[in-house]
């Protein structure tokens, strides 16, 4: 019988992403809209091993933690997927159980259309472009960010390392969104400057005319215009206080098999697009530890690494 696209995306996670074996347990974690998205990996992993769990969280906040008997049972398994919204990437309970070895692959408020596409990407390229351009970053000292719709941002970057979001998730404490495929680091505290104009994420669709714009100024997100989805964001961000406007990461996607869908965790690893991350930057190395994380896509952006081209409106020119 002839695999559905998400049958396939369900093996793609649980054989090729986790290598998931038969002696190993794995946790799903997922919330209500996510349950069908669930379901293909409980399948899937329960032909690979039979300590396969799934439990529905009921709705939670990214601004409180997760249940401690959650938190625990994490800690105990070899492997978790969490299809949850919101991410728990930004949890004490993430951290504790990468910390404790255990390995995690986040799927925030994945739609079941871009679970599909999963099924196409190429893990193998997708991994080893994501690695290069992980090793560019790290190499950085500023980065130069412009679009075709008015981004125009210096992002001075001299302190941090790059990371590769890569999908493959099989050494103790190793943790990759799926879809995967991009390349970031953490800007310089207090030190991004320009306009940023956005094309996808924090709340919008991508069809939308009146474009969001953010001013940012000394490393935040100092003004937000652009219609009712303006006024809901600063409003949201004013809440949490200062320390949620802070730019807290800077990623370049590499997954040619995604598309653009509103989805963000797949917007952002589209090849060819890069993402601004705002708030929470301590996953990787930054030290603004709030509970929120948002990011926001420009698609066809040209990209300068220390003076160095290495992506075209869109087109990576770098060999």
């Amino acid at each position: 019988m002839t695999m559905t696209k998400y049958e396939k995306a369900a093996q793609t996670a649980v054989n090729k992403c986790l290598d998931l074996r038969k002696d190993e347990s794995l946790l799903i974690l997922a919330t209500e809209a996510q349950m069908e998205i669930a379901s293909y990996i409980l399948t899937a992993a329960s032909k690979k091993t039979k300590n396969t769990f799934l439990l529905q969280l009921p709705p939670f906040s990214q601004h409180t933690p997760l249940h401690s008997a959650i938190s625990t049972f994490m800690r105990q398994v070899q492997a978790v997927v969490a299809i949850t919204s919101p991410t728990i990437l930004y949890t004490d309970a993430h951290r504790q159980a990468c910390m404790a070895g255990t390995r995690i692959i986040t799927m925030p408020s994945l739609t079941l259309n871009s679970f599909g596409r999963i099924a196409d990407m190429n893990l193998e390229r997708t991994s080893r472009l994501s690695k290069k351009l992980a090793d560019i970053l790290s190499m950085a000292s500023e980065i130069h960010v412009t679009s075709i719709n008015g981004t125009d941002l210096t992002i001075p970057v001299s302190t941090r390392r790059g990371y590769a979001d890569t999908g493959i998730v099989q050494t103790p404490g190793a943790f990759s969104n799926l879809p995967a495929g991009e390349a970031l680091i953490v800007p310089d505290e207090e030190k991004c400057e320009g306009q940023l104009i956005v094309d996808s994420g924090l709340g919008i669709i991508p069809s939308e005319q009146e474009p969001l714009t953010i001013q940012i100024k000394e490393g935040r997100a100092a003004r937000i215009s652009g219609g009712s989805t303006a006024v809901k964001l600063s409003r949201h961000l004013s809440a949490l206080g200062p320390h949620s406007r802070v730019i807290a990461e800077f990623g370049m996607g590499t997954n040619d098999a995604a598309q653009l869908s509103g989805c963000i965790v797949e917007d952002a690893k589209i090849l060819g697009t890069i993402h601004i991350g705002i708030g929470n930057n301590t996953l990787f190395g930054g030290r603004n530890d709030i509970p929120i994380h948002l990011d926001a896509v420009v698609c066809k952006a040209t990209v300068e690494i220390n003076s160095k081209l290495i992506l075209s409106r869109g087109k990576l020119v770098i060999d």
